[in-house]
């Protein structure tokens, strides 16, 4: 465009042009404008996959406004996983203490009802046989879950907990992460992208406690403070390292621990002699029962003679 004004330009100072042919240039100089930017976005849209070519080519050759439908296949947004979970069979599993149940997803039932999470946790309180909970995406506040925080301080059985896409602050964090030093049981956090914002001091205060706990191992939560995201990072190295070293003194105590049984076996036992069992008695057939003898008395002869 600059280019062709300066060409308008130096033909205007060279040759004097009239009204109708100045008017005449920009309009032409305005159509081919229009033209390039329509050719642009039609292969923007061509390469996006929004129309394809052919459609791009009668678009520029119809001068009509008739509009032209799409041949491409229809895009749909993927949609959020069905999740079918019954709670309330969960919680009586919870409360029956059953083996079985190793892990709660309730991931994406927003429709959940908030008293039915309640007493969920709270039948998790006390179960020993379920390790991970997941309830992201679930549109949580802190006082629909504040249970949960003391439920982390009473069970040990609990390794992973998944808290990601809620509406839960950093004061909820704060006493999640506090109440995690009390068994440092729990290995994996979850809690990133919450709809609300974390203070300056609720992030110290969830930093503090990720230092100071010595189980956690995985930790996925959005911090401002860059320091806060380089301590987090090596407290859960060191953590990994530090389960890593008690696996393998675990592993060699077992070793030695074979090795020196197989030096020195422990003796058998003899086994019991095997009682032969006593012939069963026989109970007496319908008439033959014994009858029980008579008394016999005996007479006193001293007596008899006074008497005589």
């Amino acid at each position: 465009m600059e280019e062709e004004l300066q060409q308008l330009r130096t033909n205007a100072s060279s040759d004097l042009m009239t009204d109708e042919d100045f008017i005449a240039t920009i309009e032409s100089m305005g159509v081919e404008a229009q033209e390039r930017e329509i050719n642009d976005l039609l292969k923007a849209m061509h390469e996006n996959r929004i129309v394809s070519w052919d459609e791009a080519e009668r678009i520029l050759m119809e001068t009509d406004q008739t509009p032209i439908k799409c041949s491409l296949p229809e895009q749909t947004r993927p949609t959020e996983p069905e999740n079918e979970v019954d709670v309330d069979q969960c919680i009586k599993k919870l409360l029956d203490n059953d083996p079985s149940l190793k892990e709660i997803n309730l991931n994406n039932m927003k429709r959940t009802p908030v008293p039915a999470i309640k007493r969920l946790l709270e039948a998790l309180a006390y179960n020993e046989h379920c390790e991970r909970i997941s309830l992201a995406n679930m549109g949580l506040y802190d006082h629909d879950i504040n249970v949960l925080v003391t439920v982390i301080e009473m069970n040990q059985a609990i390794k992973k907990v998944n808290l990601e896409t809620n509406y839960l602050s950093g004061d909820f964090f704060s006493k999640l992460f506090k109440a995690a030093l009390v068994n440092e049981s729990v290995e994996e956090i979850k809690a990133v992208n919450q709809g609300v914002s974390f203070s300056t001091q609720s992030e110290k205060e969830i930093i503090d406690a990720i230092v100071k706990n010595h189980g956690l191992t995985k930790i996925s939560i959005n911090f401002r403070l860059p320091e806060g995201r380089h301590k987090v990072e090596n407290a859960t190295l060191r953590n990994g390292e530090l389960k890593r070293v008690k696996r393998r003194e675990a592993a060699q105590k077992a070793r030695l621990e074979a090795e020196e049984l197989a030096k020195n076996p422990v003796p058998k036992l003899a086994p019991e002699p095997k009682k032969e069992p006593e012939p069963k008695k026989m109970a007496p057939k319908f008439g033959e029962e014994k009858q029980a003898p008579m008394p016999v008395y005996k007479l006193n002869r001293t007596l008899s003679r006074d008497v005589q």
